[in-house]
């Protein structure tokens, strides 16, 4: 998986268009980023990128670029 596929399934699960995921956007900013697409983000963490992370972990994060970096794509 390279960075765009990552940026799609993130856009996928906070309903959003990739375009409006820049590094620097804070992940607040969606409506969608609830509990559940925290668990949708850990999830998917978890099963494609065989990286285990928590969805409390998940919330705690500010913005695009932190995903990226726990993605290991930065």
């Amino acid at each position: 998986m390279d960075k765009n596929e990552f940026l799609k399934v993130i856009a996928e699960i906070l309903m959003t268009n990739e375009s409006n995921l820049k590094e620097e956007t804070e992940l607040n900013s969606f409506p969608d980023f609830d509990s559940i697409a925290a668990l949708e983000i850990s999830m998917f963490f978890e099963k494609r990128l065989n990286i285990e992370v928590f969805p409390m972990e998940i919330k705690k994060k500010k913005t695009i670029k932190d995903l990226l970096e726990l993605g290991k794509f930065i």
